[in-house]
């Protein structure tokens, strides 16, 4: 088979994992805390056997994640907390320690501080933060400290890691590392507002179109190359008959 069909073919499966991606930030455009998700492509080379020089063919590498911050937008929730520069809350799950921008917080029936998803928030000694029945105006300031009925009940740990694409997605604004974090640096806690998804909509549909049209154009492509392929070797067949 022409050596063209495989690189073709190896575009090919790049498009469908690039449109993947891109559909999966489309789907969270609205998602708060979501970071959206870009693949990184590099020329796979091999050494051409029919001649000198060696034939490229297309490999998605990577996914790279955008870690720039999204807009705040104000909810007035008084639960509600968005990081304004670097940093994670850190939420406990049955898996471990889960890291996540999305401060779209709540209490739990049992009184602790959970994440929309039901996992509770950790505070700087790594213990669930509770409240109770009397408690009635609940503030976070701009440290994280969370404050109820102005005494102070416990502190957000706030955490930032020195490669933030290492750190694995699991779901859609949470993330697991195996570098040890450390404490955020100059970042400022927003109450009452929630970081918005950084996906730009215009470009990832333009992106998205893009894809597709490439989609299309790769396959008229490797039809075309069957198509000359077949009639070579029927005219050789012919030939030599």
């Amino acid at each position: 088979m022409d050596t063209g069909i495989y690189v073709a073919l190896s575009k090919e499966i790049g498009i469908f994992r690039d449109m993947e991606v891109t559909s999966n930030n489309l789907a969270n455009m609205t998602t708060s805390g979501y970071d959206g998700s870009s693949l990184l492509f590099k020329d796979y080379l091999v050494p051409d056997t029919t001649k000198e020089g060696k034939v490229a063919y297309a490999n998605d590498i990577a996914t790279y994640r955008d870690t720039s911050q999204g807009a705040l937008t104000t909810t007035n929730a008084p639960l509600d907390a968005a990081i304004e520069g670097r940093g994670y809350f850190v939420v406990q799950t049955p898996l471990g320690p889960r890291y996540t921008r999305n401060g779209n917080f709540k209490v739990s029936p049992a009184g602790i501080l959970e994440t929309s998803d039901g996992y509770p928030v950790m505070d700087q000694g790594n213990q669930n933060i509770t409240f109770d029945d009397v408690d009635r105006v609940v503030q976070i300031r701009d440290d994280g400290t969370i404050s109820v009925d102005n005494t102070d009940r416990a502190i957000l740990k706030i955490v930032q890691f020195d490669n933030e694409q290492l750190m694995e997605r699991v779901g859609n604004t949470m993330y697991k590392s195996d570098a040890k974090p450390k404490p955020a640096e100059n970042f400022t806690v927003v109450n009452g507002m929630l970081e918005s998804s950084n996906i730009k909509p215009v470009l990832a549909l333009t992106h998205m179109m893009y894809v597709a049209r490439s989609v299309s154009d790769t396959a008229t492509y490797m039809s075309t190359i069957d198509t000359l392929s077949r009639k070579a070797s029927d005219t050789l067949a012919k030939v030599y008959s």
